[in-house]
């Protein structure tokens, strides 16, 4: 890139010649180093020039010979995704330069109301905004692989771990039996994180949220099975009916709850985890509480327990599950908060929208 500008080449497609010597004199104003500028009029032409020049950025008129409206842009977009482009409208289509946008555009322009300056900051704009995109695409794709290897790879690894593990059991001397026991909790643990992994790259790659009811009685009851098919020496339970309650979420409800089951039993150092899950419907929401018997939450922790990252003061684990557990709970337009247990340990609460039967 030159020095005193973010971009070296320009591709214009408009069809109305005074416009397109007025935007190649705009360009060029005050500029001190060498622009290519090319000039089409129209939409095949200007596919062809597209794929010669690869131009830092495309000026579009959406009003050509051989096309007009959004299908122009469409068509552009289908030949490109690399390069930005800047929608040219008349004043009267104003708010079709919005719908542009809306459709893959990255600004749209009032031709009437461009100067030199508006013309030169929006392209340097568009370029910037079109290098984060790639970048974040780019993103998305090495966290789909991440969210491979860790569902995949990495889970059928440790189960293979977990199942050996409990087979040698009982054939190791009493006095491994801790050693056997602390693999078999580590390794669980580790399918745990995995599958939080997995689901945090779900909610961040994952178009716009949908949420649609679903039954609490049967993710609660999967996620109490599966707890109880990890963690052993555990007293797990559900309280109280449930059948028939709908909320309002999506299939990720699943690992708020297991999030919640999984580290009220890994961090309880109790011989025996006690974990009770009970529900409070209302007529508008869902209250469902995941209380155990564990060492509690200090009351300085407990408003930032939640927080990316945030730890147990005793413990190695890496706070992102129950980042995650907030973050699916707010897109679900829900409300969680810790409180203590009685006598002891600390009790999750997760407040969900209810869906009429």
């Amino acid at each position: 890139m030159s020095t005193d500008s973010a971009f070296e080449s320009v591709l214009l497609v408009e069809d109305n010649p005074g416009d397109a010597r007025l935007i190649e004199e705009m360009l060029r104003e005050r500029r001190e180093t060498p622009l290519v500028f090319v000039h089409e009029s129209s939409l095949e032409a200007g596919m062809k020039a597209l794929s010669e020049l690869d131009p830092d950025v495309l000026l579009l008129d959406l009003r050509l010979p051989d096309s007009t409206g959004l299908d122009t842009l469409e068509h552009v977009l289908t030949r490109t995704d690399t390069v930005p482009v800047i929608v040219l409208t008349g004043m009267p289509e104003a708010s079709l330069g919005m719908e542009a946008v809306s459709h893959g555009a990255q600004d749209y322009l009032v031709k009437d109301d461009v100067t030199p300056e508006i013309l030169t900051r929006a392209i340097r704009y568009a370029i910037e905004r079109k290098k984060t995109e790639r970048e974040l695409r780019t993103r998305t794709r090495e966290l789909a692989i991440l969210n491979q290897l860790t569902r995949h790879d990495i889970r059928n690894d440790i189960s293979l771990v977990v199942g050996r593990a409990r087979e040698v059991t009982e054939h190791v001397e009493p006095r491994g039996q801790d050693a056997i026991n602390e693999i078999i909790q580590s390794s669980n643990h580790i399918l745990q994180l995995t599958r939080t992994v997995g689901d945090i790259v779900e909610t961040v790659t994952g178009d716009e949220v949908d949420l649609h009811p679903v039954v609490l009685s049967r993710v609660l009851a999967t996620e109490i099975e599966k707890a109880q098919s990890l963690y052993q020496d555990t007293d797990l339970a559900l309280e109280g009916e449930v059948v028939g309650l709908r909320v309002h979420a999506n299939d990720l409800l699943s690992s708020v709850v297991g999030n919640l089951i999984s580290n009220a039993i890994f961090y309880n150092h109790n011989e025996v985890p006690v974990v009770r899950l009970s529900v409070e419907p209302t007529d508008e929401t869902v209250i469902f509480r995941v209380a155990d018997n564990g060492p509690g939450i200090p009351d300085r922790r407990k408003e930032r327990i939640f927080a990316k990252g945030e730890q147990g003061e005793t413990s190695s684990g890496m706070g992102i599950g129950l980042s995650l557990v907030d973050r699916l709970v707010t897109q679900y337009n829900g409300e969680i908060w810790v409180e203590d247990n009685d006598p002891e340990g600390s009790v999750f609460c997760v407040e969900l929208v209810r869906v009429g039967e």
